[in-house]
C-alpha cells in the first residue's frame, strides 16, 4: 500500500513539473518572439533610413543633372552664336 501511495505521489509530482516546464517554455517562447520583433523593428528602421538616404541622393542627382543639362544648352547656344 505504501508503494502505491509513493507511486501516485511521484506521478503527481512529475505532472506538476511537466506543467511548470511547459509554462516556462511558453514564457521563453514569448520572450524570444519579442526579441525577434525588436530585432526586426531595428532592421526595418535601418532599411527605412537607407531608403530615405537613397531618395534624397536621387533628388540631388536629378537636380544636378538638370543644372548640367541647362548649362550645356546655354553653352551650345553660345557656340552657335560664334
Amino acid at each position: 500500500m505504501a508503494d502505491n501511495n509513493f507511486n501516485e505521489l511521484l506521478i503527481h509530482t512529475l505532472k506538476q513539473i511537466h506543467i511548470r516546464l511547459d509554462r516556462h517554455e511558453a514564457k521563453l517562447d514569448e520572450k524570444a518572439d519579442k526579441a525577434d520583433v525588436k530585432a526586426l523593428e531595428q532592421r526595418l528602421d535601418n532599411v527605412e533610413s537607407r531608403l530615405d538616404r537613397i531618395e534624397s541622393e536621387i533628388g540631388t542627382f536629378k537636380w544636378v543633372l538638370g543644372i548640367g543639362l541647362a548649362a550645356m544648352g546655354v553653352f551650345i547656344v553660345l557656340l552657335k552664336m560664334f
